[in-house]
């Protein structure tokens, strides 16, 4: 049992049943990992939040780090904070090898970071309700962007987002679509309330809601575009962890389902622009 199975299981040990099936989320996140079909909607984010507390300025990623370009001296929304690198937690993992539906993007990731960043921006300012304040996890910087993880060949970002004084967090996860993905809810954190919806030309998604022991709601949304790119926004606290007061994180996921689908068909969250 690995120590992130052990801080779920005493998370949840003496709690009422929950609607979520513990083992096979958990037993799901390990192939994942080690796979690279997943879409992050498991457990893995933690060790990363955790991680972003020791920022590293430059550009270089290590086997097992996320990577960014250089911080920019523009002012524009592309701009960037230092590079955060995520420390080792066991051995480095290598490529993770998987057939896609469509070539590969050949955008280099030092252009795709901030044309992403840029996108996630503009769709965060059109769909987060006003009343919601979002910020990036990178240390001293208050605007969330994307990191670049080459093992996994994604793009991904973690931000939290509050209201009031109660927060939640919200992930972002973009990769090409494996050729074996189905529009299913294969994926999704609790199976058993999960729907897929056809979205047109915008492909097809699939949302789930969950509840975890204590009350707490995890939302996850998962699109696969037309155009062979695969977006995964998921927003709560059950699976993420809190970096803040417990009592203040936020019992429910502050966005709506309908608001993580506009969110993931935003138009430039795309790997194939």
């Amino acid at each position: 049992m690995d120590e992130l199975t052990r801080h779920f299981r005493e998370a949840v040990a003496g709690s009422p049943p929950s609607r979520i099936d513990l083992d096979g989320l958990i037993t799901a996140d390990r192939q994942r990992r080690r796979h690279r079909a997943w879409t992050l909607a498991g457990t893995g984010v933690a060790a990363a939040v955790a991680a972003v507390a020791v920022p590293t300025l430059g550009a270089v990623p290590g086997p097992g780090g996320m990577a960014l370009p250089p911080m920019s001296s523009g002012s524009g929304d592309a701009s960037l904070c230092p590079a955060p690198i995520p420390l080792p937690s066991g051995p480095e993992p290598s490529v993770q090898p998987y057939d896609t539906v469509r070539a590969r993007p050949t955008e280099p990731w030092q252009v795709g970071v901030p044309r992403l960043t840029a996108a996630l921006r503009a769709a965060l300012a059109s769909t987060v309700p006003t009343n919601l304040r979002v910020t990036g996890t990178v240390p001293e910087c208050d605007r969330p962007q994307f990191a670049y993880q080459p093992p996994y060949r994604q793009y991904e970002t973690i931000a939290t987002l509050s209201r009031d004084g109660w927060h939640s967090h919200l992930k972002v996860a973009l990769y090409p679509t494996p050729a074996q993905a189905q529009a299913d809810c294969a994926d999704a954190p609790d199976g058993r309330n999960c729907e897929v919806r056809g979205l047109g030309d915008d492909g097809v998604v699939m949302l789930s809601t969950s509840t975890d022991p204590a009350g707490g709601t995890l939302r996850w949304v998962q699109l696969r575009r037309v155009d062979g790119t695969s977006v995964t926004v998921t927003v709560g606290n059950l699976l993420y962890g809190d970096r803040g007061p417990v009592d203040r994180a936020a019992r429910e996921a502050l966005l709506t389902s309908q608001e993580l689908i506009e969110l993931a068909r935003a138009p430039g969250l795309t790997l194939y622009p």
